[in-house]
């Protein structure tokens, strides 16, 4: 601490945290002057915050408590080195006992003329302290007594947080049954501006009783809180908080262990096919195998997922027609039947890593829609493209336009780039003059009417000149074709006022597995006449400005030419493999056949 006449004070637990010590600095402030002084002796006090008001020291502590919380104490002295006498707990109203979930670190002033000043403390995260945040509440001294206050809307907690990260917070509440508390989860700008908030109503019962939320931060993000508000009733008490920030990915990136330019070969004109994923599947106790798309000419490696073993034919597997099989002494990996649970109507599963990658040479024809250019619909991001003129792209959608379970989402190898980054990629192999950016806004989860709701602050404050449109995966429980085509046009809509030359790519997504859902579920065709809707009606809308990618239809053929689970991870997120047709069709759109051609 900081004196006005220019002294400096080391404040610090000592004597195995039973006792606080103040010590006068020399006047370079880097060691001891020799007068000191013990102070709250046997108290267990630490987390000194010192501030002066009026000529009078003040010292706010803490209780020796591992990292949970506890009621804070004041002292007072009339010098710093002289007799300090502690007066109690400087906190008033609910969660008081606790400091309000946090512990002292610092007193700023304000306007200290009037008593007004900062109180700030760390709110440790003793499960994760690397992610503990801070609490900033209103200090004010009267007639020398010291008065820490929560607003109605007490502010649990504010950390930093950067555009389009993924949020998710929880926490269970203990109170007055009956009461009625909202939470709320607010995102601010470098200029402390208020860029969006979401609250979460909720009424307390007998039993602890949870609440929370999960969504993303807006662009521009600079930090966020969360708050909470009980209006005139008594707040209730927090227990097991918890907020997680994930970035994109959630943790750092592994550069790619496999050759993308290979990866980005159309699979429907190539005559060699790079690490096409198999499942080795066991029905009624048979020998594993899987099935290729096309009848392989020559097989020129068949390896493990993460392409760092090598299974050799003869030994490990043999092939006949457009079917592998596993010997039986292999370590390749494969599944039975009996692992896949059909018993209940959501058939989950999640078969990361598990495929093996086969690269072969054919002369076969795709047997499906062929992705092909419609620069025609997208004049103005063409025009750009070839000019060598900057192309913002946004992707707005949920986890599959994310990227989840592609391996360089999930971090394992072979670390492949999502498929918005392959398109990204893609486009800037082609016209290597134009600079491209790349602004992911999917949010795992996330329905086409949340999309239509926030599009206006998820996707217009990024200034796109295209705009990839992906939803549909978490809409098709509930959601008839004719909603989901007015949710998309709202989007259209919203991000064309702000830029009227905006234009788009609508995604109609693959299907999902067909054993997702079993025949015996009544509302099955529902389900997956509106995924065949939704391409419908997003094909519909192809025109000036949109184009339309059929992912559902080129799923379709997959299907049936191969199993599902050789192209998925669980039911709803394509892996690597399936990742790669839609990188490859988005491209397509955009590059004519023969390559691009500049100005």
């Amino acid at each position: 601490y900081k004196d006005d006449d220019g002294r400096a004070y080391l404040v610090y637990t000592s004597e195995n945290n039973n006792t606080m010590h103040v010590s006068l600095l020399k006047d370079d402030y880097l060691s001891p002057a020799g007068r000191w002084k013990q102070i709250l002796i046997g108290r267990r006090r630490e987390a000194p915050a010192v501030f002066k008001h009026q000529g009078r020291y003040y010292l706010i502590t803490s209780l020796c408590s591992g990292w949970d919380p506890n009621a804070a104490d004041y002292a007072v002295a009339d010098s710093m080195l002289g007799d300090w006498h502690q007066q109690g707990n400087p906190c008033v109203g609910p969660d008081a006992t606790t400091t309000f979930h946090s512990q002292s670190t610092y007193v700023l002033p304000i306007h200290p003329e009037q008593g007004s000043y900062l109180f700030m403390a760390d709110r440790w995260n003793k499960t994760d302290l690397e992610h503990s945040g801070y609490c900033w509440l209103p200090l004010r001294v009267r007639e020398g007594k010291v008065e820490i206050t929560g607003d109605d809307a007490s502010v649990l907690e504010k950390r930093l947080a950067g555009p389009l990260s993924i949020v998710d917070y929880s926490m269970y509440l203990k109170g007055t049954p009956g009461t009625k508390v909202s939470t709320s989860l607010n995102f601010y700008d470098s200029g402390d501006s208020l860029l969006l908030s979401y609250t979460v109503p909720c009424t307390l019962k007998e039993s602890p009783t949870h609440t929370g939320n999960y969504t993303e931060a807006p662009p521009n993000t600079s930090y966020l809180t969360v708050s909470m508000d009980a209006g005139k009733d008594e707040m209730p008490q927090v227990t097991n908080y918890q907020l997680h920030l994930q970035k994109d990915p959630a943790w750092p990136s592994h550069a790619p262990v496999c050759d993308l330019d290979l990866y980005m070969r159309p699979f429907w004109h190539s005559d060699t096919i790079f690490n096409e994923t198999v499942l080795l599947f066991s029905e009624k106790g048979m020998p594993a195998g899987g099935r290729l798309l096309y009848n392989p000419e020559r097989i020129l490696s068949v390896k493990s997922f993460n392409l760092d073993t090598t299974f050799r034919q003869g030994t490990d597997y043999q092939i006949k027609g457009k079917t592998l099989s596993r010997m039986p002494a292999s370590s390749m990996p494969y599944r039975t039947d009996s692992s896949f649970d059909s018993r209940n109507n959501l058939a989950w599963y999640d078969l990361q890593s598990q495929w093996v990658t086969v690269t072969y040479t054919h002369h076969d024809v795709w047997p499906g829609p062929v992705p092909g250019y419609k620069g025609k619909y997208l004049p103005m991001t063409i025009e750009r493209l070839r000019s060598g003129s900057p192309v913002n792209i946004v992707a707005y959608g949920m986890s599959i336009t994310r990227g989840m379970d592609v391996s360089g989402y999930d971090s394992v190898p072979p670390y492949m780039p999502t498929y918005m980054e392959l398109f990204a990629r893609g486009l800037k192999d082609h016209y290597a003059k134009s600079p491209v950016t790349l602004n992911n806004a999917g949010l795992p989860g996330a329905a086409v009417d949340w999309g239509a709701a926030h599009a206006a602050d998820y996707v217009t404050p990024l200034h796109p000149d295209l705009t990839v449109i992906d939803f549909g995966m978490n809409d098709f429980w509930r959601m008839p074709p004719g909603e989901f085509r007015d949710s998309v046009q709202t989007i259209i809509r919203k991000v064309r006022n702000a830029n009227p030359k905006a234009e788009f790519i609508l995604l109609a997504n693959m299907p999902f597995d067909p054993d997702y859902v079993l025949d015996s579920d009544k509302n099955k065709t529902f389900y997956t006449g509106n995924m065949s809707g939704y391409r419908k009606v997003l094909q519909e809308m192809e025109g000036p400005g949109i184009a339309c990618l059929d992912m559902y239809s080129v799923g379709e053929t997959l299907y049936r030419n191969k199993k599902a689970k050789d192209c998925l991870v669980n039911p709803l997120h394509p892996n690597d493999y399936l990742a790669r047709w839609y990188g490859q069709g988005l491209v397509s759109l955009l590059v004519p056949p023969g390559g691009a051609t500049p100005f």
